[in-house]
């Protein structure tokens, strides 16, 4: 087991108790021999490398943390000779043992975290100076493209997402890494919480030594391929902890090749339940019907609480439906006009049985209610900046909403005739460079003054709003990036 630290539970820098819950969550995965920790300088609230550095302090323990490098808030070597400084500081270490490539969306990305000057040459040049050991990375990427990744030859370990929602899709996957000799870490092992949600959907997971407990079935599953090395546990408290720590430190009581036999052939005769077969691609109109089929699994289940939203419904159904679209496979329409034209190809090949056309004209519907399309995005930002005589606007928080939102203005218009501020509440971020341009503590709206301030994050948009309403009275315009319904821009 390797521990996950996206979901300690602190919620800022000014949340005492919260780290200090998150410090000895910590010591105790330390205490009871995990010695990976997956840590990235956003998680928990960018609090993560914050509770670790108080924890290191306290132990003697071994241990061993990534430092993520994410292409586009870092592009060069030099970017990622910086990152990793920060990573080094904040949390009080001379080195690190893995070098991560962060969020691999697809093998375009992966050229250009490999070009000259780059950041994987920046990865070379700390591992030659011993500043890191492995060179790794995450990958959100279609199978298709992890495979071709894995050929490179590049990466010594992966992290993928692996569970009962993609095991058919991902077997090729773990079955070239093992013949490569990389080592694999899984992330998302309950699907991001959709397991855990429907427990009884999932049941089929369950063998006779699994007591009916779906979740501890799903955890065993995983962990039985032979490629796996490693499960990341994402906890928040020392109850999930310990019982993570029960199921993945302790023999399987089912032989794992028989587990994996089982769990395979019974989620291939679920009702409705598309199993990644892929025998519908090659729609001649272009449509991934079978990465839209496989999306829609999700909406068998119960919706969950996702991305600090509980309601309504449909925004947290259209949440798990588009999230594995545009994170998983880069699918982001132009509009939401469905271009198919019927001609029943891809019905006619699938396995299941399944109502292809139906389920992707109604996806395609969705787009529309979620604003799930790049038309749509061109929209709001000609909605919010576009000619608008501005003279600075403010992005706040900086990330992965800033670099997404500058690039496309650019993308729609060319260079803006205004300037981006880049603004974040993480003091370790106050000075540091984002895509070229310097980030500023909230301190510096006042006198910087932006015209408009963009909310561009999700999960905190309406506690942000009102911290920045006082700056309203200075005649700064305070805006939220997503429209109601919308999904996130970045998941």
């Amino acid at each position: 087991m390797g521990l996950g630290t996206g979901r300690l539970p602190v919620s800022g820098p000014d949340d005492r108790e919260g780290l200090e819950k998150s410090v000895q969550i910590v010591l105790r995965a330390l205490e009871a021999g995990i010695d990976y920790v997956d840590v990235g300088h956003t998680y928990a609230a960018g609090m993560a490398t914050r509770a670790l550095q108080e924890a290191f302090r306290q132990t003697k323990r071994p241990f061993s943390v990534t430092a993520k490098i994410m292409y586009g808030q870092d592009k060069t070597a030099d970017d990622a000779r910086r990152r990793v400084e920060f990573y080094l500081r904040a949390m009080g270490l001379e080195k690190v043992r893995f070098f991560t490539c962060w969020t691999i969306w697809n093998y375009q990305n992966f050229e250009r975290i490999m070009a000259k000057g780059g950041v994987y040459d920046g990865a070379l040049r700390l591992k030659e100076e011993g500043l890191i050991d492995h060179i790794c990375c995450s990958l959100h990427a279609p199978p298709e493209d992890i495979l071709k990744i894995l050929e490179s030859g590049a990466f010594e370990g992966i992290t993928i997402s692996y569970s009962l929602l993609n095991a058919a899709l991902m077997q090729p996957v773990l079955e070239l890494a093992k013949e490569k000799d990389v080592g694999v870490a899984v992330m998302n092992p309950l699907g991001g919480g959709v397991i855990a949600q429907n427990r009884d959907y999932f049941s089929f997971a369950c063998g006779d030594a699994d007591d009916g407990d779906t979740v501890h079935a799903a955890l065993r599953f995983v962990k039985a391929h032979p490629a796996v090395n490693m499960v990341l546990g994402g906890v928040s408290s020392l109850e999930e902890l310990e019982d993570s720590l029960g199921v993945l430190s302790m023999p399987d009581p089912e032989p794992p090749a028989e587990r994996m036999a089982r769990v395979l052939r019974k989620s291939s005769e679920l009702k409705g339940f598309c199993t990644g077969c892929k025998y519908c691609e090659g729609c001649p109109q272009g449509i991934p019907t079978a990465e839209i089929m496989r999306a829609r699994n999700s909406l068998l289940f119960d919706p969950i609480k996702s991305y600090n939203r509980e309601e309504p419904e449909s925004l947290l159904r259209d949440i798990q439906l588009f999230r594995p679209l545009l994170h998983d496979h880069g699918w982001l329409p132009e509009t939401s006009e469905n271009p198919c034209v019927k001609c029943g190809k891809c019905e006619k090949s699938c396995t299941q049985k399944l109502r292809i056309i139906d389920g992707v004209e109604d996806t395609y519907q969705k787009t529309a209610r979620a604003y799930f399309t790049r038309g749509a995005r061109r929209t709001r930002l000609e909605e919010l900046v576009h000619q608008k005589g501005y003279r600075a606007v403010g992005l706040y928080p900086s990330g992965g909403f800033t670099d997404l939102i500058m690039r496309l203005y650019n993308e729609f218009w060319g260079e803006p005739d205004f300037e981006w501020v880049l603004f974040n509440s993480d003091p370790k971020l106050w000075g540091m460079e984002s895509d070229g341009k310097v980030v500023h503590g909230p301190s510096e709206i006042p006198e910087l003054h932006p015209d408009l301030i963009i909310i561009d994050t999700f999960r905190f948009d309406n506690e942000i709003e009102k911290t920045l309403a006082q700056y309203r009275e200075l005649g700064i315009k305070i805006e939220k990036l997503h429209r109601e319904g919308e999904v996130p821009w970045v998941f």
